[in-house]
């Protein structure tokens, strides 16, 4: 059973499992079952909607290209920021390097994300 908007509702984890009685022979299954709704199941929508974004970045063609290390960078990005490199490589439209607007974002990246 599980509440849903305050309604109990029967999940069945097996087709029909709610005519089969837990017994000693088959509780490691059930508790199996059990995690598994719990930790996955109870939250599927969820789950798929995050993957249908998550393709439009990543096609699901592709990502067995990446190993674990390469996908936490895609989503996640840099632990920190190069704000030298940033500097470096900006390119200005109607500002210039040393314009106010610009120096005063260098320096709220540097209080945010350094120091």
């Amino acid at each position: 059973d599980a509440s849903e908007f305050g309604a109990n509702k029967v999940i069945e984890l097996i087709a029909s499992g709610s005519t089969i009685v837990v017994t000693n022979e088959n509780k490691h299954e059930y508790v199996r079952l059990v995690c598994q709704e719990k930790m996955i199941g109870s939250i599927r929508q969820q789950i798929n909607s995050f993957l249908e974004g998550f393709y439009t970045i990543i096609p699901k063609s592709l990502i067995s290209i990446f190993n674990e290390q390469e996908l936490e960078l895609l989503i996640s990005g840099l632990p920190d920021i190069d704000i030298e490199d940033l500097k470096a490589n900006t390119e200005y439209h109607k500002y210039r390097p040393n314009s106010l607007q610009v120096n005063i974002e260098y320096s709220f990246l540097l209080v945010e994300f350094i120091v």
